[in-house]
């Protein structure tokens, strides 16, 4: 077996070892560990904390096992590969385990706090110093081999035991909204089956497990059969299937309120302010390739201006209704999309980026600065933003009625313009503004060269952007009923870039995944709001690494990464070989 190994493919193992003990120890001292070490999974079986450091022995040994890109070695077969995920795992536990047995001798707590008695107990499994070395260790090996496992077992299990081991984590994480839901409906047999001491009971996460494998097992044949049925179909009823799916994820969105309830509701308002912004600045960033990071702005102006021409409070104190006031916010925030492109015409990448940032700092500025303060209201802010909205909300769907109060009442307002929003995003994509968009994003100067007019299209980008995402600043500040120059920080702007990139740039279908994502799941994760921005910078550094293109991406966007990608391997295999062949 050791003439089949490579010495490329042993520094790989040692690499992704070595990487995989440095996320263990990074989850322990960050307090990862320590805050969920009693937070059950499975009651009494295992707990969040365990599954944490489980889990990244477990994906090493996975990532191991892929097939490395060395042409100019042997392929491993399965044994190897079994045995890199066994060595992966051993490096882990092994830096964990010596790392453990230090900390237990000397007192690292001046240094890292995060580091307690009981955490290193829960670690070393409450063994003493030697034996907790070797268990660590050899813990750390197994996990590693089974992941390997899972690559080398046939593509139908490894997609069961996936999505089963998923749909257990699913379902103990949603355990905090999930069961008062269902004691609140007086399902409290259903709950009591669930859940035990926050956690699942052992025969729900068995059922569980085999209902998310199950599910898995039949999706593929499932989704090829519907697949070749409607490719076969005439072209009439496939447009009838479309017009009833369409329907029916409208009425399912309807309903969500009240299915969900009060709390529910109001993540999906806040998921939807920022679906808002993240399909303007798509506009900018997905389909016209302008790196904006001072798009918070334009939020920030909607939300003023809002203010101002609402609120009878305000310096203007004309309290106009809401409905009158949005056409000037858009139009104002047009005008003033227009007045931050036109000084950056000629700039691109990061200098555009830079410049935009300042933008944004520059109105955050303004809106808390005492010059304007007898117009915006300084630090204060503007109060007494009253609602366009009625206090309830009758809607009739057939002989269903669908009452809404609270934040359920603002959530259809959101929904509607969050559709129109997708809708005008989408018909501008496949319009000849899109295609210029597209080519100015490929390459500006051949763009320019071919007869765009780069000037008219990055202002018409900006102006586009600016005026969607003063949507989402009037509507925040309807729902608050006031606004304080606090709330738009460049954090914003960041969170929106994030959801674009998370989702795939270009993809309307991405952003709205990349919004429910990256801003609901935190939400519903109240546990994790300690962690939320390491969280952040976890997920955005996996996707760029494993996914650049995004969960849902735009097609051409996708293949043009891919193409690029794929050039430079092949430059970068040439340059590897290119010795050999001289020796040869």
């Amino acid at each position: 077996m050791a003439e089949l190994i490579s010495g490329r493919q042993l520094r790989r193992v040692a690499t992704i070892g070595a990487v995989a003990a440095v996320v263990v120890l990074y989850l322990c001292m960050v307090g990862l560990v320590e805050a969920f070490k009693d937070r059950n999974v499975v009651t009494g079986v295992i707990t969040l904390g365990a599954v944490m450091l489980l889990a990244v022995p477990l994906i090493a040994g996975y990532r191991a096992a892929l097939p490395a890109r060395d042409p100019s070695g042997p392929t491993p077969g399965p044994a190897q590969r079994i045995v890199f995920g066994l060595l992966v795992g051993l490096i882990a536990g092994a830096v964990l385990g010596v790392f453990v047995l230090i900390a237990s001798a000397v007192d690292v707590r001046g240094v890292l706090v995060r580091i307690s008695p009981p955490l290193l107990a829960f670690i070393s499994f409450g063994l003493p110093s030697g034996l907790a070395q070797l268990a660590i260790t050899g813990v750390g090996g197994l996990v590693g081999a089974l992941g390997a496992l899972l690559l080398v077992s046939p593509a139908r299990i490894r997609n069961a035991v996936t999505s089963g081991l998923v749909a257990v984590l699913f379902m103990s994480m949603i355990e905090p909204l999930l069961r008062p839901r269902l004691e609140q409906l007086d399902y409290t047999a259903i709950s009591d089956f669930l859940y035990k001491a926050h956690g699942l009971t052992e025969m729900a996460s068995i059922l569980c497990f085999v209902v998310g494998a199950g599910a898995a097992l039949l999706w593929q044949p499932g989704n090829e059969l519907v697949r070749r049925s409607i490719e076969a179909a005439p072209v009439q009823t496939r447009r009838r299937i479309r017009g009833w799916t369409i329907a029916v994820l409208v009425v399912a969105v309807l309903i969500l309120p009240q299915v969900s309830g009060t709390f529910l509701a109001q993540v999906a308002v806040l998921v939807g302010l920022y679906l808002l912004l993240a399909l303007g600045l798509n506009i900018v960033v997905g389909y016209a390739g302008l790196l904006d990071l001072g798009y918070v702005a334009f939020f920030a102006v909607g939300a003023y201006l809002t203010a101002l021409l609402t609120s009878p409070d305000s310096s203007l104190g004309i309290g106009l209704p809401f409905f009158v006031a949005l056409p000037i916010v858009m139009l104002g925030a047009g005008m003033t999309g227009l007045l931050i492109g036109a000084p950056v015409l000629r700039l691109r990448g990061d200098y555009l980026a830079i410049v935009t940032l300042g933008f944004g700092e520059i109105a955050r500025v303004l809106f808390e600065s005492d010059a304007l303060r007898p117009w915006l209201g300084g630090v204060q802010g503007i109060l007494g933003i009253p609602s366009p909205f009625p206090v309830r909300i009758d809607l009739q769907l057939g002989t269903t009625h669908i009452f809404a109060t609270g934040p359920q009442v603002l959530y259809y307002p959101i929904f509607a313009f969050c559709a129109l929003a997708a809708v005008f995003a989408y018909r501008l994509s496949n319009s000849r503004i899109g295609r210029a968009w597209n080519a100015m994003r490929e390459d500006e100067s051949v763009a320019e060269a071919t007869g765009v007019s780069t000037v008219n299209y990055k202002l018409l980008a900006f102006a586009l952007g600016a005026t969607t995402g003063c949507l989402s600043g009037a509507l925040f500040a309807v729902q608050l009923g006031s606004v304080f120059p606090g709330s738009f920080d460049v954090f914003v702007s960041i969170t929106v870039l994030a959801v674009i990139i998370l989702g795939g740039m270009g993809s309307i279908p991405g952003v709205i995944l990349g919004a429910i994502v990256l801003i609901g799941l935190p939400e519903l994760l109240r546990e994790f709001v300690e962690y939320r921005i390491l969280v952040y910078g976890a997920v955005l550094v996996a996707m760029m690494l494993l996914r650049p293109e995004g969960l849902i991406p735009n097609r051409g966007r996708q293949r043009e990464l891919h193409e690029a990608e794929s050039e430079e391997e092949e430059e970068t295999l040439d340059g590897d070989l290119m010795p050999q062949r001289g020796q040869t």
